[in-house]
C-alpha cells in the first residue's frame, strides 16, 4: 500500500512539474502579439510580494545571463520590478547548418506573480555551414506557425518554429524553477 501511495505521489509531482512551462502544443508554435512573434507566460505565486519575486528573478537572471557580455546581458529596474534579459543560443537542428537564436525576455513582477515575454527574436542562419550567416526575424520565418516563411534559404520553417517553441518553454520552466529554489 505504501508503495502504491509513493508511486501516486511521484506521478502527481511529475505531472505538476511538466505542466508548468509547457502550456501549449506545437500546433501553435509561434504565438503573435501586435504582429510580432511573442511567447508569454503569466505565473501566479500566491503569498509572494513583487519585491521578493523581483529579487529572486533578478538573481537568477544575473547568475545565468550576467557572466558573458558577448553572449547575454541583464538590465533590471527595481522601482518598476522589471528585468530584461538579452541573449543568444545555438539551436541544434541538424549537422550541416548552424542557427543562432537571439531573443529578449522581458519579466515584470507584481504582487503574487509575474509575467514573462520572449520577443524580438532573430535567427542568424548559416545554411551552407561556411560561416556566412544571414539574419532573419522570427516574423519572416515562423509567423503563422512557419507557413508564412519568406526566407528562401530556410527550407523547413516548421522545424525552426518547433525548436523555438521548445526552447522558450524550457526557458520559462527554468525561470519558474528559480522561484522554487528561493
Amino acid at each position: 500500500m505504501k508503495k502504491h501511495l509513493l508511486l501516486i505521489l511521484c506521478f502527481f509531482s511529475c505531472v505538476s512539474a511538466m505542466s508548468q512551462g509547457h502550456k501549449g502544443t506545437t500546433k501553435d508554435c509561434a504565438p503573435m502579439k501586435r504582429g510580432k512573434v511573442c511567447y508569454t507566460d503569466t505565473v501566479e505565486a500566491p503569498g509572494l510580494a513583487k519585491e521578493a519575486l523581483f529579487k529572486a528573478i533578478d538573481a537568477w537572471a544575473r547568475k545565468n545571463y550576467g557572466k558573458d557580455v558577448f553572449m547575454s546581458n541583464v538590465s533590471s529596474n527595481a522601482s518598476k520590478s522589471s528585468i530584461l534579459v538579452s541573449s543568444k543560443v545555438e539551436l541544434l537542428m541538424d549537422d550541416s547548418t548552424k542557427t543562432l537564436l537571439r531573443y529578449k525576455m522581458y519579466v515584470t513582477c507584481h504582487n503574487e506573480g509575474y509575467t514573462a515575454e520572449v520577443r524580438d527574436i532573430r535567427y542568424q542562419y548559416d545554411a551552407e555551414g561556411d560561416k556566412r550567416f544571414k539574419t532573419y526575424t522570427a516574423e519572416e520565418v515562423i509567423a503563422d506557425n512557419g507557413l508564412s516563411n519568406t526566407a528562401a534559404s530556410i527550407k523547413d520553417p516548421v522545424l525552426f518554429c518547433n525548436a523555438t517553441y521548445f526552447f522558450v518553454e524550457s526557458l520559462f520552466a527554468d525561470l519558474y524553477a528559480a522561484l522554487k529554489e528561493e
